[in-house]
């Protein structure tokens, strides 16, 4: 009887010393994962040529030909080089960069700034 005592204080150990060592490696966090809701809000820059330019969207075509409609807002600033300008100056066709934030209410995208390409001096462009 002494034997049997002994050998089920033994599995009793085992089950409460690895037992809980095993659930918690399921429950563990991961480090490499991020958050939900760690990036909110970036939604980055597209970079393209100006196809539309309402009072309520921009829309862009990029270099690999997809075209790209962003909302746009009282708060959108517009720029060419380093100094503000009014979004009536910039005209269709121009090369634009516009960067954008994602809405949380309905994942769309918002200019924030939209900026007209300036060409560099001496790349023969006019």
């Amino acid at each position: 009887m002494n034997v049997k005592i002994c050998k089920l204080v033994r599995a009793s150990l085992f089950f409460a010393v690895f037992l809980p060592a095993l659930l918690m490696a399921q429950y563990y966090p991961h480090y490499g994962t991020p958050k939900p809701g760690t990036y909110k809000g970036v939604a980055g820059s597209f970079h393209g040529k100006l196809k539309d330019l309402s009072s309520k969207e921009i829309a862009i075509q990029t270099d690999d030909d997809q075209t790209v409609t962003i909302h746009r807002t009282r708060k959108t600033k517009f720029f060419k080089g380093d100094r503000s300008i009014q979004a009536s100056a910039i005209e269709l066709g121009s090369v634009v960069t516009v960067e954008a934030k994602e809405e949380p209410a309905d994942l769309s995208l918002t200019a924030v700034t939209v900026i007209v390409d300036v060409p560099k001096k001496g790349t023969g462009d006019k």
